[in-house]
């Protein structure tokens, strides 16, 4: 049956994309694991460095510094804050400690040069 291959459908032919050569972007690195953090918008402010980090990895910091207990995660809190929280039930929690990550004074130099949502 001519255009019945799995290549073919609808009358169009569907070709993988190669991987195109990115240009030459110098991505700041974790000073956690010493990877590029490629999402920015989704990094924090490393609290000795200033410089942008991963989320996980600094969640992973807090888990090991504060070990939370049974019943209890650490949280983001918003504004550069993450809390031990203590789940009391399916619906209900409680903040038992807030951790003020970030510096609020004054976003760092990276984050002022992002995009800003909404605009």
């Amino acid at each position: 049956m001519p255009g019945a291959g799995p290549h073919r459908r609808g009358g169009y032919y569907h070709h993988r994309r190669r991987p195109q050569d990115r240009p030459d972007v110098s991505l700041p690195l974790c000073p956690v694991c010493q990877r590029p953090v490629r999402e920015l918008a989704s990094a924090i402010a490393h609290r000795e460095t200033g410089e942008p980090a991963h989320f996980d990895c600094i969640l992973k910091l807090l888990r090991e510094e504060h070990n939370p207990g049974e019943n209890e995660k650490i949280c983001y809190l918003g504004n550069g804050s993450f809390g031990v929280v203590q789940f009391r039930g399916p619906m209900r929690f409680f903040v038992l400690k807030r951790v003020q990550y970030e510096k609020t004074d004054a976003p760092p130099q990276w984050r002022r040069a992002l995009p800003r949502a909404g605009r």
